[in-house]
Parts: structure tokens; C-alpha cells; sequence
């Protein structure tokens, strides 16, 4: 869970409702759309509408997958994997290849949606670094020092260019410190896991 739905939170806690506020797609709630209203009333459907995403619609796929695992295991007695999950529809064909390709959709899947939550979250401690080491604040690089070269420090980003007799100064939000922060996530992620549930997180 806080691998899957904590880093999006984070990531869109912001972006999603001022995407609603703002009406950006069509939104139906918009007072610009449905011809009454106004901005706080806006507001007001922007915040419900990413409470209800972020809530009740989000906690069901967790709640449902839990609730089945808990009864096929507790109550009768089937290892943890997604497969035993299909016992009442498919009966000993879980333990054959269609169990095996269940369990393989469900690692594949899981996979996925982990990649896509590291991924958003190395963007953000990559655009957080660059802005505590560039000393940003209210709109100033306090950090930057008063150099001709550094007068665009970001050009070493993602899709920047440095001109002529210009330099990136220090962290730069691109690929390349994406996947240190991801490389870096993933040693510590692994030394938790291998220190087992005795010793708890590292």
C-alpha cells in the first residue's frame, strides 16, 4: 500500500485537484461548464471529487484483495498467493498451470504498479535535491553563486541545452539522478526486506 497509492498521493495531492478546479478535460462541475456557480463552489467539487478518487474508489481494490486473501487463508487454510483466491471457481486447477499463470499476472502487475510509484517518487526527491541544493526560495537560488556561467543553472536538466560559456550548477533534474534516487530506493528497500520482520524497517 504505501508503496502503491502513498507516493501518487503525494505526486497529485496537489496537481489533481487543481486540474478539477480548473475544469482542464470538461469537468462537469466547472461553473463554466454548467452555465452557474462560482469559484469556491469549484473549489469545493475539485476537493470532493479527489477525496472520493483518493478514498472510497481507492481503498476498494485494497480492501476486496485483502478480505479474499484473509478468508482463503484463515479460514481455509490455503497458502497466501493470488491463485488460491480462484479455489471456489476453478477448484484443483489452481494447483496447475492456470494457478502458475495467475501468481505470474499477479507478481507482473505488481511489478508494474511498484515501478510506476518509484518512478514518480524518484522525480520528486530529484526535484526536491535540485531545489534544496540550488538554495530555492519564494522564487530565488540563493545557493547559485554570482557567475555568468551559472546564469541558467538548470540547462543540464531533462530537455535542456547549456549555451555557449554557460554551465549547470549542482543537482540537475534529469534521468541520469532519477536513477541514482531509484538505485539508492532499491538497496535500502532490499536491506529492510533482508533484515526480516524481527529487526523491522531500516
Amino acid at each position: 500500500f504505501s508503496a502503491g497509492v502513498a507516493i501518487g498521493l503525494f505526486y497529485y495531492s496537489v496537481a489533481e485537484p487543481v486540474w478539477h478546479y480548473k475544469g482542464w478535460g470538461g469537468a462537469r462541475w466547472a461553473h463554466g461548464n454548467k452555465g452557474y456557480g462560482n469559484d469556491n463552489e469549484d473549489a469545493t467539487h475539485a476537493l470532493m471529487i479527489s477525496w472520493y478518487h483518493w478514498g472510497l474508489h481507492g481503498w476498494i481494490p485494497y480492501t476486496t484483495m485483502g478480505a479474499v486473501l484473509a478468508i482463503m487463508s484463515h479460514r481455509r487454510g490455503f497458502p497466501l498467493t493470488i491463485r488460491y483466491i480462484f479455489w471456489p471457481l476453478i477448484g484443483e486447477r489452481c494447483y496447475g498451470w492456470i494457478g502458475d499463470a495467475v501468481d505470474v499476472l499477479s507478481i507482473v502487475t505488481t511489478i508494474f504498479g511498484v515501478c510506476t510509484s518509484l518512478g514518480l517518487g524518484a522525480m520528486q526527491v530529484n526535484q526536491g535535491l535540485q531545489r534544496l541544493d540550488h538554495g530555492f526560495y519564494q522564487g530565488v537560488n540563493y545557493n547559485i553563486p554570482a557567475d555568468a556561467k551559472y546564469s541558467t543553472p538548470l540547462c543540464g536538466g531533462t530537455g535542456q541545452t547549456c549555451a555557449e560559456g554557460k554551465e549547470p550548477y549542482g543537482i540537475q533534474t534529469n534521468v541520469a539522478t532519477q536513477i541514482f534516487t531509484i538505485v539508492c530506493i532499491t538497496i535500502v528497500a532490499t536491506l529492510s526486506v533482508v533484515s526480516g520482520m524481527d529487526r523491522g524497517i531500516v
